[in-house]
C-alpha cells in the first residue's frame, strides 16, 4: 500500500504560502465551483453528456501506463470481486451511468443502485431492464433513507466521494454503519489530498492562480487539474469512520503484484471499512 505523507509542514513552506495568498485578487476571478450537493445534482444530472457512459474516465489508467481494460478488470478483481457472492446484497452510491453496476450486476444477489440523479437512474433502468435483481432509488445526495436496516453485505463507491464535500461524506458514512450487516465492508473511493494543507482550502476562492497553488501543496502537482476534487485526505476519512464506529481495514492507493495500478493521478485512495461484528 502506498500513502501520501502526512507529516506537519514545515513553518516556512506555510509562510510562502500566506505570502503568495497575500498576493491574490479577489476582484474579477471566477469563482470556483463547490463540492456541494447541489453542484453535484447540476454537473451529473443536467450538464454532462456521459459519452462513453463513464468510460472516458480513463487518466487513472493512462497515469498508471496500464491499457484501460486492464486497469479495469483490476479494480475488479481488487476491490469488487472477493466481496460478491450469488446470495450478497450490493449497495453502489452514485452509479451514474453504471460503469462499474455492469461488473456487479450478474455477480450479486441483489444490487441497490442509489443516485442523486434522476437521469443516471433512468438510464441505468434501462442498462439493465433485463436484471431482475436491481432496486434503483433516487435519493437526496446524502442519505440512505431507503435502505433497511442491516441489510446490506457490501457497499460500493467510485468517482463519487471525491467530489463529495465533508460534511456529506460524514452523513454517508453513518448511514453506511446503519445499513451494513455486522461484518459487512464498504470500499469507497475518495481524494487524498494532504491533510496538513486542508486549512489552505480556502485559495481555491481565489481563482485559477489560487486553485494552482493549493493544488501544488495539498496533491504535490502542477501540471494536470485537481478532478474536482473536494478537500478530503486519507486521514479525514479514517476519522469520520472511526467516529461512526466503522474500522478501517486498508486504505490503498496502488495495487497489483508490483503495485502496477492504481489511483496517483490525483492521489486519491480506495479506503475498505468494515461494520465490526458482534462479539
Amino acid at each position: 500500500m502506498v500513502q501520501w505523507s502526512e507529516r506537519p509542514e514545515t513553518g516556512v513552506e506555510y509562510c510562502l504560502v500566506l505570502q503568495a495568498a497575500a498576493r491574490l485578487e479577489i476582484t474579477g476571478t471566477r469563482p470556483r465551483m463547490r463540492n456541494n450537493i447541489e453542484n453535484n445534482f447540476r454537473k451529473w444530472n443536467d450538464d454532462y453528456d456521459w459519452p462513453k457512459d463513464g468510460d472516458e474516465w480513463d487518466g487513472q489508467a493512462r497515469f498508471s501506463g496500464q491499457p484501460y481494460e486492464a486497469w479495469k478488470d483490476s479494480i475488479v478483481a481488487t476491490f469488487l470481486a472477493p466481496n460478491l457472492s450469488p446470495e450478497s446484497v450490493v449497495l453502489e452510491i452514485a452509479p451514474g451511468h453504471g460503469r462499474w453496476s455492469n461488473e456487479i450486476v450478474d455477480r450479486c444477489g441483489r444490487l441497490i443502485l442509489v443516485d442523486l440523479s434522476p437521469n443516471c437512474i433512468e438510464f441505468c433502468q434501462r442498462r439493465f431492464a433485463s436484471h431482475d435483481n436491481v432496486v434503483y432509488l433516487v435519493n437526496d445526495g446524502q442519505s440512505l433513507q431507503a435502505v433497511a436496516d442491516v441489510s446490506v453485505d457490501f457497499v460500493w463507491s467510485y468517482d463519487a466521494f471525491v467530489h463529495m464535500g465533508t460534511d456529506v461524506i460524514d452523513r454517508y458514512l453513518r448511514e453506511l454503519r446503519r445499513v451494513l450487516k455486522p461484518g459487512g465492508k464498504a470500499s469507497i473511493h475518495h481524494a487524498g489530498r494532504k491533510h496538513g494543507f486542508l486549512w489552505l482550502g480556502f485559495l481555491r476562492d481565489f481563482g485559477a492562480l489560487g486553485t494552482n497553488i493549493y493544488k501544488a501543496l495539498s496533491m504535490g502537482k502542477i501540471a494536470d487539474d485537481d478532478g474536482w476534487r473536494s478537500n478530503v485526505s486519507q486521514r479525514t476519512i479514517r476519522q469520520l469512520a472511526t467516529h461512526h464506529g466503522l474500522r478501517v481495514r486498508d486504505q490503498l492507493q496502488t495495487w497489483g503484484k508490483n503495485n502496477e495500478f492504481g489511483l496517483e493521478r490525483y492521489g486519491d485512495f480506495v479506503t475498505t471499512l468494515i461494520h465490526p461484528p458482534r462479539t
